[in-house]
């Protein structure tokens, strides 16, 4: 089912962190990695007290049941080193969210898709833009491209010039 997830870090070594992620993902015999955003820095929102993020989004192909997915990248997410805290947006290590699966809507305690927040976000918009600008994201019936363009995030993005050939 095509998926798209956002990777985030910015704790430690921000790039070795995604790159981690990504390594995991694809190393799973359920995941195919179909496209990679570029890697953008971006400062945090919410809590803005804690270092700048590395931000980007994949486009998978899985056919792992959401609730499979949620618990595999939430290992993922323990094995490089994220603990748990009792506050949100806080700094992370790595941050893997579900943005899309497919047509799916689901809205749980424990899992939402599409993302509730991804439409105020455009560290996601902007990176998701690049590898899917014409997907349509179904309970918002818009265009991730019309979402970035209609956000009310006004911060700033710096593509990050990736030497080491992550993209």
């Amino acid at each position: 089912m095509k998926t798209f997830l956002s990777i985030g870090s910015n704790i430690g070594d921000r790039y070795e962190n995604l790159k981690f992620a990504i390594n995991e993902l694809d190393g799973h015999p359920h995941i195919w990695i179909i496209n990679k955003s570029y890697l953008y820095e971006t400062d945090p929102m919410y809590f803005v007290e804690q270092d700048a993020f590395y931000n980007m989004v994949i486009e998978i192909d899985t056919n792992l049941e959401p609730i499979e997915l949620l618990d595999l990248i939430k290992s993922i997410e323990v094995s490089r080193g994220r603990k748990k805290t009792v506050n949100k947006n806080m700094p992370r290590v790595l941050d893997i969210d579900i943005l899309t699966m497919g047509d799916l809507y689901i809205r749980s305690k424990i899992l939402n898709i599409p993302h509730k927040r991804l439409k105020e976000r455009k560290f996601v918009l902007k990176p998701w833009n690049d590898i899917a600008g014409d997907f349509l994201v179904i309970n918002e019936n818009k265009t991730v491209n019309e979402l970035l363009n209609k956000t009310s995030d006004k911060s700033v993005l710096k593509m990050i010039l990736d030497v080491k050939g992550f993209n």
